[in-house]
């Protein structure tokens, strides 16, 4: 019996050992784990809900080319799923720059689309995440598939083309018409058939761009059906850096209104000056606040911007027999109407 004892005391001093061995190894395995672990992000930090939170809108620069690139107009689209609306913002080609030195034109052909896309969104005073070029075949495209735009003309609308007849326009005034994707075009493009001149042009691109988007909310299942489709159409020959992934996140926000059926397209039609010759347009603060005040920011109508303080005409000529022009008798009744 005494030998037995004497065994078992022997024994635990090496059980010691072993179980700190052991402790000591689990230790090292575990630390290295943990290290590989965190080394390639197995685990990461539970985010806040803040973080977690998904964008609800998105603000897309589009500028519309015609298909041998030639800059036409552009358009802001501010898509909210959140407020269920989408906010149109139409810009003349010759909108004059926040600091009055340049148009748009000028700045796209000295800097292309990201150039542009700072400056518009710096002459607004909001966000812009994207922007795409659209040409004129593929805004046709998708306007045909919209439905087109029903137009009751303020004015009769005539005009003949030098290329070719499926450019012609006529349409009687008061008369309720529907337009295709090529005379919509038409229309937004040609100034000399309004009486108003290039104003005349910015406020139907404004009609018809909430026209037509309106009408594919109106056939809502049809257009969610389509909306990659619209999309290969609209990216085809495009300046864009709205890929497939960004597409996918601005197709979230449209099917939340398109299974609402909601009708969510306004257009905010510019108010502002035109030089005499109609060859540049100053957005005035009224319409800037307007803007910003539907994009969610703030407006400072005293941020420094020479586009918005200062008249776009030319110096006064001094000569007798320039001084009384009819175009700038035009303008001053454009700018009024406004």
């Amino acid at each position: 019996m005494a030998n037995t004892n004497k065994k078992q005391r022997s024994q635990a001093p090496v059980a010691l050992v072993y179980f700190i061995t052991l402790l000591l190894a689990l230790s090292l395995v575990g630390g290295v784990s943990y290290y590989m672990l965190n080394k390639y992000k197995v685990f990461s930090p539970e985010k806040s809900d803040s973080e977690n939170e998904a964008p609800k809108s998105m603000n897309l620069l589009f500028a519309r080319v015609s298909d041998k690139g030639e800059f036409k107009d552009l358009c802001v689209m501010r898509v909210d799923s959140e407020k269920r609306e989408i906010i149109l913002v139409p810009q003349t080609d010759v909108t004059k720059t926040r600091d009055g030195s340049k148009t748009y034109k000028q700045v796209l052909a000295e800097g292309g689309m990201k150039k542009l896309q700072r400056a518009v969104a710096d002459n607004l005073g909001v966000d812009i995440q994207h922007y795409m070029t659209v040409t004129n075949s593929a805004f046709e495209q998708v306007a045909d598939f919209m439905g087109g735009m029903s137009y009751t003309a303020p004015q009769e609308l005539y005009y003949i083309s030098q290329e070719s007849n499926k450019d012609d326009i006529s349409v009687p005034k008061g008369d309720l018409v529907t337009l295709s994707g090529r005379q919509i075009i038409n229309l937004a493009s040609i100034d000399t058939i309004y009486n108003t001149k290039k104003q005349g042009n910015l406020e139907f691109l404004s009609a018809a761009l909430e026209q037509i988007i309106n009408n594919g909310f109106r056939q809502s299942d049809v257009t969610k059906d389509n909306l990659f489709n619209l999309y290969e159409i609209l990216s085809k020959n495009s300046d864009t850096d709205i890929n497939k992934e960004v597409f996918n996140e601005v197709r979230k926000f449209l099917n939340v209104m398109l299974e609402e059926k909601d009708i969510p397209a306004k257009s905010l039609k510019p108010t502002g000056m035109w030089n005499s010759d109609f060859t540049a347009f100053t957005m005035n603060n009224e319409y800037l606040s307007t803007v910003a005040s539907s994009f969610g920011v703030a407006f400072d109508p005293n941020r420094g911007s020479a586009a918005v303080t200062q008249p776009t005409e030319p110096p006064p000529v001094t000569e007798p027999d320039t001084t009384q022009k009819a175009p700038e008798t035009t303008a001053k009744t454009t700018t009024k109407q406004q």
